[in-house]
């Protein structure tokens, strides 16, 4: 599904790399064949700290361009490093840098859908056609208040740009690009699989969060949120007069719980932490709403997720069951991996998800 390098996959290999490219981040996860389950065989993580320093040393900005140069450097250690036994990969597109949609039209054969699909790409993409790899899929259909069924089509665009940079950055680094793939389906895939649940998925980046809508096991919405991570470090480093790196172990060891000696550092971060929850409830109650299904749970990940008491205050907040999502459901994990599981669960979630692909 959204192969958008259709053209160079080829067979599925035996064993792939999983790599998730992120604002100041690189997470890659290697899966092998193994009984009915893929196997974790390896994974590395590397971080990026300039940006501790400069705003704008990231590896991507909240816009539709990559650093090559960052990435490529960032790659090439991280490789040197990690003992990986292929060059195989599928990795992420962010969210930020695609256009995703859920349109909604008339049930009709599909002759008749590609003909109006050609129509609606014109309409909901802000780029010219030949400047976009496009590709859609029929994720549900509803009854509309006039009762009338309608098919519901998500649409994803990804400027052809963007599909050049991460070919070139992968072939300078000596990779074999399998596919690219839009970072949410990576994510459902590792988290929800084919499980119906109308899911709220959050990912709490360093640079953004991204809601996500699953329903009936597919994507059904995403929104980009301008707060995360970097937003409660921020508040934090200005509160106490700190360094930014400092504010950042602060907030890993303590996180929101609030309790003795660490009221102080709760009160910093909950305003800006409540304007994600508040933009959060908004996605939910407009899906809700709009498309009716009753959203039952919310899924955290991401490393904002490992902070201390956040999933307790997100559930306070919004209402429903919200947990750490498992980004392992569907991987056979060595048992000596886990005093990191909880992290692997989270922050590796569209890394596995990447991965998982290669065996379905």
């Amino acid at each position: 599904m959204f192969d958008f390098l259709k053209n160079i996959i080829g067979g599925a290999p035996s064993s792939i790399l999983g790599v998730d490219i992120g604002t100041t981040s690189i997470k890659v996860v290697e899966l092998s064949k193994g009984g009915s389950s893929p196997h974790l065989k390896n994974y590395a993580a590397l971080e990026s700290y300039g940006h501790f320093e400069r705003s704008n040393n990231v590896i991507q900005a909240n816009a539709v361009k990559i650093s090559e140069r960052e990435t490529i450097l960032l790659l090439k250690a991280l490789f040197s490093q990690a003992k990986f036994s292929t060059k195989n990969v599928i990795a992420s597109i962010p969210s930020f840098a695609s256009f995703i949609t859920l349109i909604e039209m008339p049930s009709m054969n599909e002759e008749e859908t590609n003909k109006a699909m050609a129509f609606q790409i014109r309409q909901s993409v802000p780029l010219p056609i030949s400047d976009i790899a496009v590709d859609w899929i029929r994720v549900g259909e509803r009854t509309d208040e006039n009762g009338f069924t309608k098919q519901q089509i998500l649409l994803i665009a990804i400027p052809n740009d963007i599909i050049t940079r991460y070919k070139n950055i992968f072939k300078q680094v000596g990779l074999k690009l399998k596919a690219l793939e839009v970072e949410n389906l990576a994510y459902v895939r590792s988290l929800i699989g084919g499980d119906k649940t109308p899911t709220l998925i959050v990912d709490i980046g360093a640079r953004s969060t991204n809601a996500s809508i699953v329903d009936q096991g597919f994507l059904k919405h995403n929104t980009q949120i301008d707060y995360a991570g970097d937003t409660l470090t921020q508040a934090i480093t200005k509160g106490l007069g700190i360094s930014y790196k400092r504010a950042e172990e602060l907030k890993k060891q303590r996180g929101i719980s609030g309790g003795a000696g660490e009221y102080e550092l709760s009160t910093l971060e909950l305003p800006f932490l409540d304007v994600i929850i508040s933009e959060v409830k908004k996605v939910k109650d407009n899906f809700e709403r709009n498309l009716g299904a009753k959203i039952q749970r919310t899924l955290l990940v991401g490393g904002g997720a490992n902070l201390i008491g956040i999933d307790k205050y997100f559930e306070e907040q919004i209402g429903i069951t919200c947990v750490l999502g498992n980004g392992l459901l569907f991987v056979n994990t060595p048992s000596q991996l886990s005093v990191v599981t909880k992290e692997l669960q989270t922050r590796f979630a569209i890394a596995t998800g990447l991965a998982i692909k290669n065996f379905l």
